[in-house]
């Protein structure tokens, strides 16, 4: 199957994204996490390998590669990101192997709110 921009559309928009409190007077953004499903979670029960949570982790993993293959470089602060512009907002990782990446962050594209420049690297 080919993953396309329609595929990560409807992932990140049947999500509920938190907002950050990291950063957020001069870098306002919001998450996901991959993380055990909620109900087993809750109960104590879940050890991150029902079946809930292997559909759960391969749509976020499907989603992470995405933004890898077909973002752009982009410098904030003293670290590279590969970030995925979409509409109003730019999605991104830390960076970390997928087999741990945990985060999935987005923030609005030129967010006055925003305090420190992205400097993009793959743009003329």
């Amino acid at each position: 199957m080919n993953y396309s921009i329609e595929d990560f559309t409807n992932y990140i928009g049947s999500k509920t994204w938190k907002k950050a409190k990291t950063f957020e007077h001069f870098a306002p953004h919001e998450y996901i996490l991959s993380f055990p499903c909620e109900k087993t979670k809750a109960e104590g029960k879940c050890t991150n390998n029902c079946d809930i949570c292997k559909a759960e982790r391969k749509a976020f993993e499907d989603a992470v590669v995405f933004i890898r293959q077909n973002g752009e470089r982009a410098k904030f602060q003293n670290r590279i990101y590969t970030m995925l512009c979409l509409g109003n907002y730019q999605y991104w990782t830390m960076g970390d192997p997928l087999e741990t990446t945990w985060v999935l962050n987005k923030a609005l594209i030129n967010d006055p709110r925003c305090k420190v420049k992205t400097y993009w690297l793959d743009r003329v």
